[in-house]
């Protein structure tokens, strides 16, 4: 039994621990979402003025030259045994990409906020993970509290209350037969 409780408390702790970080961590993937929502218009909005500077046709054969590299690195921590990826993203940027004076500024400009919105689109993609990773993890652990709390406690305490009444029962039934064995050894002796 008290293995039994020592493992539900153990569980609870490690539910409330993930209830603490899966709160924390939907904070700032909302505020992470909504950053790269921003960036993302921005850089829509400079891509599209690119397009109205210069044309499509002039934008499209510039594209080619744009040369950005990207490099993925993924680390992973463990929380309550959970696998949380943490994403780096290193950009390398091979610039200039193309003649400046036959691009307009605007070009510039998208490739400069695109380029800056990767980084946060993988730390995005990390934490969005480790949202679904944590709460999976939550789930099936208040699943495990709940079973050991509804299941396994009450019949563990079932049992052990009728073991006891068992006990008792046999209990009495032996201090009775002892009394009546030693009624009956008395009657002989006398």
């Amino acid at each position: 039994m008290s293995f039994t409780r020592e493992g539900y408390n153990l569980l609870e702790q490690k539910r409330q621990i993930l209830v603490v970080e899966l709160m924390g961590l939907v904070d700032q993937t909302s505020d992470a979402q909504e950053n790269v929502e921003k960036a993302l218009a921005k850089a829509f909005e400079a891509l599209q003025n690119a397009v109205l500077a210069m044309g499509r046709r002039a934008l499209s054969n510039v594209a080619p030259a744009v040369n950005v590299e990207s490099d993925i690195t993924i680390h992973m921590r463990r929380l309550m045994g959970v696998n949380i990826p943490q994403v780096d993203i290193q950009i390398k940027d091979n610039a200039p990409y193309y003649s400046p004076g036959e691009t307009s500024a605007w070009a510039d400009e998208s490739i400069a906020r695109f380029k800056g919105i990767l980084d946060d689109l993988g730390k995005l993609a990390g934490m969005r993970i480790s949202l679904m990773r944590i709460a999976e993890e939550l789930r099936k652990t208040m699943r495990r509290v709940n079973a050991l709390e509804k299941i396994a406690l009450p019949d563990f305490r079932e049992s052990i209350k009728y073991i006891e009444d068992t006990l008792e029962e046999s209990e009495r039934e032996m201090f009775a037969t002892l009394k009546l064995v030693k009624e009956r050894l008395e009657k002989r002796k006398e």
